[in-house]
């Protein structure tokens, strides 16, 4: 009797590491938490403005051009527009939410979340503006 009950531990010491770590490996923790966090679109998207979100990575050379113009554009439209740049590292679901397949991607969103809009590639301050006027946003 008392081999089978040593036994059935030995199973379960078992049988609990394996799933730790099937947990780990597929990104959950025993601490992490049922409720999703929301994403800076969620965020976006809650004040009713419509958004440019640019997706992108620090290190890519279009993306680091991309920055001033993004920066300026939401000091110029700060009422008006949410600018937003995304990094692909940071919210890999979110990406692949939004179908990105190259960076930097411009989507361009009206005032309820839906995508007007996108473009790929570096995007021109003029060329944004262009596409800002052509959405109402002056």
């Amino acid at each position: 009797m008392e081999a089978k009950g040593k036994e059935l531990r030995k199973y379960c010491v078992i049988w609990i590491a394996l799933t730790t770590c099937l947990l780990l490996l597929a990104g959950c923790s025993p601490s992490s938490k049922s409720i999703s966090q929301p994403t800076p679109l969620d965020v976006a998207f809650s004040n009713g403005k419509p958004t440019v979100a640019e997706f992108g990575r620090g290190t890519c050379i279009p993306c680091k051009e991309m920055k001033p113009i993004l920066d300026n554009l939401a000091m110029v439209y700060k009422d008006k527009l949410n600018v937003l740049i995304i990094s692909v590292d940071e919210y890999r679901s979110l990406t692949n939410q939004q179908g990105i397949m190259a960076i930097p991607t411009q989507i361009f969103f009206d005032s309820s979340g839906k995508e007007v809009t996108r473009h790929i590639g570096f995007f021109a301050r003029k060329d944004i503006i262009a596409q800002l006027n052509q959405m109402g946003i002056e």
